[in-house]
């Protein structure tokens, strides 16, 4: 039974509900020994109300997630994090939250971090999939995160995995496995349900043709609930099933607490 999850959000992004305390008691219930607060970091200069978390709240949510950690210290082990999106303008961001972090992990949502800059929850052209993978490998190259969240992301009501996807799903396997970075397998994709693809009925994300390619390469797999209410982190049917059939490739999963 998996018993971590660095991958939890809160209130503070706007689209995420529940207190700190109601996650951290719920990750006790289901069983987890480390549970990891990651909501999605701020930017000094861009803001996307509703999306990220704005940077005046970011001393609120590490002093909240300490005093956390050690009220609960006896049960659990609480760490505390930051899911970010990484922009080469933005490295000096990027660094200063690393080093006041327990860690981070890259999760890449906008291939632009201007208020309006494209997310890649729509259907995304060749182009725009393609910017993303190259977002996500010089990322990684920095060396600041942890590991990639959600890498299969922009199949997010894709209708097809195409040459475009083929070729982004290479690129980032390769880079993980040079970089030694784990992917992340997604829950939260999963309880979005299963769609239909010319290769057969899927979930957009964790989906399955990427993770064929991923296969091709020595890359770990870590999942990651990707909690944005607490009672996510109780749903153990998911959890356990929707990693199953990626499992069943033949790749590495880390089936124990790794971030200390």
């Amino acid at each position: 039974m998996l018993d971590y999850n660095y991958h939890t959000h809160t209130y503070r992004c706007g689209h995420a509900f529940g207190t700190d305390e109601e996650y951290v008691e719920a990750a006790i219930r289901a069983g987890f020994k480390v549970l990891g607060f990651s909501d999605h970091g701020p930017s000094k200069v861009y803001k996307k109300p509703g999306i990220w978390m704005d940077w005046s709240a970011l001393d609120d949510y590490i002093e909240s997630i300490n005093t956390l950690k050690e009220k609960y210290k006896d049960r659990i082990k609480i760490l505390v994090g930051l899911e970010t999106e990484y922009f080469e303008e933005l490295h000096d961001e990027k660094t200063e939250l690393h080093d006041r972090l327990d860690y981070l992990i890259l999760g890449q949502h906008y291939t632009d971090p201007s208020p309006r800059g494209n997310s890649l929850f729509h259907v995304n052209t060749d182009e725009e999939i393609l910017l993303y993978a190259d977002k996500v490998c010089k990322a990684l190259d920095t060396g600041l995160f942890t590991y990639l969240c959600h890498p299969d992301v922009f199949m997010y009501r894709q209708s097809e995995f195409t040459q475009s996807c083929v070729k982004a799903a290479h690129m980032i396997a390769a880079k993980c496995a040079e970089t030694d970075t784990p992917m992340e397998i997604n829950i939260h994709g999963g309880s979005l349900g299963r769609h239909e693809f010319p290769a057969g009925i899927q979930y957009y994300y964790p989906h399955k043709d990427f993770w064929r390619i991923a296969a091709q390469y020595p890359v770990k797999l870590v999942i990651g609930v990707d909690a944005h209410r607490p009672e996510a982190l109780l749903e153990r049917d998911l959890i356990d099933t929707v990693p199953k059939e990626i499992e069943d490739l033949g790749m590495e999963m880390i089936k124990e607490p790794f971030i200390r």
